[in-house]
């Protein structure tokens, strides 16, 4: 929960955090370069798994920083139609690792056919990471045989992402607070009480929303402890 003083932080943060994410840009940017010419150097380091799992994670936090960079900063968000399976399965290939460890337990599933919506993919693609690494936190706490289980639910309206887990679950107390900033029920130094707050703000600047799906509700998953719906407009003309 918001305390207080809490607002005068929060503002303080976001004032810093443009020239935060800038010098953090500079180095990271040297890294992706030297992976390069290791690759350039060394050709065969560029076919092992060890050289692409840093390479692609390196790229995503370059690009996760632009995105926050671009937030900040109030830049227009350029939408447009993009295939939601597909950025759907860039997000779980960003945390294969962790996704890995629950073989079976783990399942994605998606339409007969592609769903497309309009927006802007790396902002969902931010969107999903959050509520996965969430989701791989509850399940990993609870322990085995929680599952845990994305879902791409198209419509004629909206396309929607469902994030469901078996893990530790939410406090009825904590439901109204999930989505301020700086609100966490993670242990004093496991979260910053930022993600769901900065991944809504984001799909909302794409044209969406995040939400909690209540029990009882329509399509929700049967064994879920907890669920999220990620929402976006549907894209002229339906699927593909």
């Amino acid at each position: 929960m918001k305390r207080a003083g809490d607002n005068e932080l929060i503002e303080e943060a976001e004032a810093l955090a443009p020239g935060l994410i800038h010098e953090i840009r500079h180095p990271l940017m040297g890294i992706l370069g030297g992976l390069e010419m290791l690759a350039r150097r060394i050709p065969a380091v560029s076919g092992t798994q060890e050289w692409q799992l840093l390479n692609e994670q390196a790229a995503r936090m370059e690009e996760l920083l632009r995105t926050y960079q671009d937030l900040f900063a109030g830049s227009q968000v350029q939408r447009a139609p993009f295939s939601v399976d597909d950025t759907v399965r860039r997000a779980v290939s960003l945390l294969s690792p962790r996704i890995r460890k629950l073989g079976p337990r783990f399942s994605l599933e998606t339409g007969p056919t592609v769903a497309m919506a309009v927006g802007t993919a790396p902002l969902l693609v931010h969107a999903v990471t959050n509520l996965l690494v969430n989701a791989l936190d509850a399940v990993d706490e609870q322990g085995a045989p929680a599952r845990l289980q994305i879902r791409v639910l198209p419509g004629a309206a909206e396309v929607q992402v469902r994030v469901s887990d078996e893990g530790t679950g939410i406090a009825e107390s904590a439901r109204p607070f999930l989505f301020q900033p700086r609100f966490t029920t993670k242990p004093k130094g496991k979260g910053t009480g930022l993600g769901l707050h900065i991944a809504r703000t984001a799909m909302q600047r794409s044209g969406g929303g995040v939400r909690l799906v209540d029990q009882g509700e329509p399509e929700r998953t049967p064994w879920a402890r907890t669920e999220f719906a990620i929402s976006l407009p549907s894209a002229p003309g339906g699927q593909r």
